[in-house]
């Protein structure tokens, strides 16, 4: 049932098939009794599409938190980004939030597509693979480089918030980072 909470298409769907049946119908007979059905479509459409809206399923929750990341990252904000980590996170994530971010301003880094979400059986962990995008400038030598990356990154639930306990990228950043040879 919680495809319901997460997509609001198939409320809107069913919304407007319903409404057209309850128009058609008051339309033929101009009864009071069709005006209500009509009223009440758009009453419980209208409920319907507020719940889908103030409720924030686990996999929404999730998702939320990986783009508050991305700003926290974007903003070269180093404690903000170290608050998104898990206290039994790996330790080369830790890593390399204090080592990589001090030695560069990133100007954009973004979550680019839809990522994709895999949760497990009881919501306490889940799993996004996603495309990464970041443009940034070493602070060293004003070098502007960036690139694109495809990361898979392991969440776990605390409390009330998702916090990340693991990646894994395509792309080596140390390796992006190291100065050219003269």
């Amino acid at each position: 049932m919680t495809w319901l909470a997460e997509n609001s298409l198939p409320i809107w769907m069913a919304g407007a098939l319903a409404l057209t049946m309850a128009g058609i119908v008051y339309f033929q007979t101009r009864s009071r009794g069709s005006f209500y059905a009509v009223l009440g479509v758009i009453a419980v459409t209208a409920a319907l599409l507020a719940v889908n809206r103030f409720v924030e399923t686990p996999r929404e929750a999730v998702e939320r938190t990986l783009y508050e990341l991305a700003a926290k990252v974007e903003a070269n904000d180093v404690p903000g980004s170290l608050a998104y980590l898990a206290p039994n996170a790996c330790k080369n994530v830790r890593a390399d939030v204090e080592t990589l971010m001090p030695q560069v301003r990133i100007e954009r880094a973004r979550i680019i597509g839809t990522p994709e979400i895999e949760m497990n059986s009881d919501g306490s962990t889940a799993t996004i693979q996603c495309r990464g995008i970041i443009l940034a400038v070493r602070r060293g030598d004003g070098m502007k480089g960036g690139g694109q990356d495809d990361m898979v990154l392991e969440w776990s639930r605390h409390g009330e918030r998702w916090l990340l306990e693991n990646y894994t990228s395509q792309k080596n950043w140390d390796h992006a980072l190291a100065r050219p040879q003269k």
